[in-house]
């Protein structure tokens, strides 16, 4: 029978007591299988399920997304008590807002401002990591292993190295409880803590800045559907003062005391004036869309706001702007802790040509054969101190020298925005408040003008041209009242934006509105001229 060698264990481990070769061999194991990763998968976040994308981009086949009004007039007693929801798969939410209603919700629920507080928390993640080298560093050590006769056993620790003690294979197990301590390092930690701060501080004001951003945007996106549903309600006037004038015209043709131009150019004008009412309409939906996206919400939900019709007055002198916005604008302290941060990390480099001083100490009991086995403690002072590192720390020193000035001109850069910004929105302002005060008597003028027309017309004293030349006239008029008075509304915002202020009530009462309140709707002219029985620019048949 043949007989079948097996191979002999190695001389090294020869002598290995049996249990700490089932350590080995576990330790082993264990450091393969720690290779591999046997977890779950990670959960899916809420936001990302189908459901929640759902919420985000899709919206029901049946809900009414073309309302035939947006803007409801502001009376709060009604609106407060028949606000109407969103359907209950959508969460039920309101769907008609008040400006105040509109930036509550959008500092509520825009992803800017989630972000925003999510680097905060970074932030203050960052500084407790800037702070941990002021405290003691406390750490488990071990190592176990099995070596020749002709070496010595384990790798030197924190305090020493282990010991042989007799011939033969050596095997060991020992186990530590090691400290380090920094006690000095000439302003490295400091000034990496230090600049810490100073970030976490500029994330905090960049938070305080973002809503600002969120108010100022809704605010704009809000004014912005106010102004295209007045271009919308100028249109609808147009298109119902243009079918009129054709009507007439067409019967005055029939009845010989009209030409064929006449009929031709009030169809081009009804043409014209239904196209400007699609666009207008379009331009109504899109503003809608873009108010729902700054306040957080699916873009395609229904959303009706309630109508202004007051005229703030202006806040104040342009001197006294600029000084509230050097006081309070977020930008000018960031920029003040950018140079902090920049001047300590230049402080932190500055440490890294000096020694580091710090204490090691450690605690332990080691078993094993071939070696000196029992309880073993140690502790010492260290000096690291660097000599040369090919130019590292010069260079580092420069990066920081370099990061100081290019925060100093970022900051002059902000202090010119700011004073940029305050000058142009309160010349903004200024100007829109002028173009209200000449845009109404130009409706007035033009309404009177279309009377004056009207009557001629019916006279037949005046022709069809000349009606549409009034009616159009007057439609531009509307326009440009309804473009200066939402104008001022926006600029207003855009200087408390620009000043850093608190979001200003633009819907004060036109009794509250101080000097220069009191302006009145786009509307109230023509709606004053016109009777309410008939549509405007009605206009009746000639007299035989």
């Amino acid at each position: 029978m043949a007989r079948i060698a097996l191979p002999q264990p190695p001389e090294a481990t020869k002598g290995v007591p049996r249990e700490l070769r089932g350590v080995c061999a576990l330790v082993l194991v264990v450091l393969i299988a720690g290779c591999a990763s046997f977890r779950p998968a990670l959960p899916v976040p809420p936001e990302l399920t189908p459901d929640g994308l759902s919420a985000r981009v899709l919206i029901p086949a049946d809900l009414n997304t073309s309302p035939t009004e947006t803007v409801v007039k502001p009376d709060a007693q009604s609106h407060a008590s028949a606000n109407p929801q969103l359907p209950p798969e959508l969460g039920g939410a309101p769907t008609r807002f008040t400006l105040a209603d509109a930036i509550a919700f959008g500092l509520q629920n825009s992803p800017r401002l989630r972000s925003a507080r999510a680097d905060i928390i970074r932030a203050e993640g960052q500084e407790r990591v800037a702070f941990s080298p002021f405290l003691p560093q406390v750490d488990l050590l071990g190592q176990y292993g099995v070596v020749s006769s002709t070496l010595a056993p384990g790798i030197p620790g924190n305090e020493g190295f282990l010991l042989p003690n007799g011939t033969g294979t050596r095997s060991y197990a020992q186990t530590e409880v090691g400290l380090e301590w920094t006690l000095y390092d000439f302003g490295r930690t400091c000034g990496h803590y230090l600049q810490a701060v100073a970030r976490e501080c500029i994330t905090k004001l960049q938070l305080t800045r973002a809503n600002q951003t969120v108010e100022f945007d809704v605010a704009n996106a809000y004014l912005g559907v106010l102004l295209a549903r007045a271009s919308r309600r100028v249109q609808e006037d147009a298109v119902r003062r243009a079918e009129a004038i054709l009507e007439d015209t067409v019967a005055r043709r029939k009845q010989g005391v009209a030409l064929k131009d006449d009929v031709l150019r009030a169809e081009v004008q009804l043409s014209e004036s239904r196209e400007a009412l699609v666009v207008a309409r379009e331009g109504e939906f899109d503003a809608v869309a873009r108010l729902n996206n700054a306040m957080g919400r699916n873009a395609g939900w229904p959303l009706e706001v309630v109508d202004m019709e007051s005229q703030p007055p202006l806040p104040g002198a342009l001197a006294e702007l600029l000084d509230l916005a050097a006081g309070q604008r977020p930008e000018v302290a960031v920029a003040r802790e950018a140079v902090v941060a920049a001047q300590e990390g230049r402080e932190a480099a500055k440490g890294e040509f000096l020694p580091r001083i710090f204490v090691r100490a450690a605690a332990g009991h080691t078993d094993g054969e071939n070696v000196i086995t029992g309880w073993q403690e140690g502790a010492g002072l260290h000096i690291d101190a660097p000599l040369y590192a090919g130019g590292q720390h010069r260079g580092q020193l420069r990066q920081a020298d370099a990061e100081i000035e290019a925060a100093l001109a970022d900051a002059q850069t902000i202090l010119d925005a700011i004073s940029l910004q305050v000058n142009l929105a309160y010349r903004g302002v200024v100007a829109n408040q002028e173009r209200v005060g000449l845009a109404r008597p130009a409706v007035e003028q033009s309404a009177e003008a279309l009377r004056i027309v009207r009557r001629r017309y019916r006279e037949g004293t005046a022709t069809p041209t000349d009606v549409i030349d009034a009616e159009t006239a007057a439609t531009r008029a509307e326009q440009h009242y309804v473009s200066a008075r939402i104008d001022y509304l926006s600029s207003l915002a855009r200087l408390t934006y620009v000043t850093g202020g608190e979001s200003q009530d633009l819907s004060l009462p036109p009794s509250a509105a101080g000097e220069g309140g009191g302006v009145v709707s786009s509307f109230e002219v023509l709606e004053t001229e016109t009777p309410k029985s008939k549509p405007a620019g009605a206009i009746a048949a000639p007299r035989p």
